[in-house]
């Protein structure tokens, strides 16, 4: 009977590497051999995507646009008080408005230079 062929995947790269190793000894080698299938197995550094960053600072005075609906909001003028740190989603700020006596998180969306 014929022996057959396994066509399954390594599971891990240091799977990979071992196997390659052991096709590679059937012949002489050198450490530079193993160096450089090492560096064939490497993963490449992902390219990262530029953050974004806040475009408003601290203290400054903007127009904050009225709520919609599900927001009860007065269209106002008001001061950042400060920037609210993320990892991802939009950038919000903690702003205390010229009308009402406590802070409210804005989107940056929602935030324009006063005219």
């Amino acid at each position: 009977m014929e022996k057959l062929k396994s066509i399954a995947v390594p599971v891990t790269r240091r799977d990979a590497i071992a196997k390659a190793r052991k096709s590679h000894r059937a012949r002489p080698s050198d450490d530079s051999e193993d160096a450089a299938l090492a560096v064939e197995f490497r993963r490449q550094p992902q390219p990262t995507a530029a953050k974004p960053h806040h475009q408003y600072r601290v203290g400054q005075r903007l127009a904050m646009a009225r709520g919609s609906r599900d927001i009860a909001r007065p269209a106002a003028s008001c001061q950042i008080t400060a920037i609210v740190p993320h990892e991802t989603g939009p950038l919000l700020y903690r702003v205390r408005s010229d009308t009402e006596s406590f802070e409210r998180i804005v989107d940056e969306v929602d935030l324009a230079p006063m005219r």
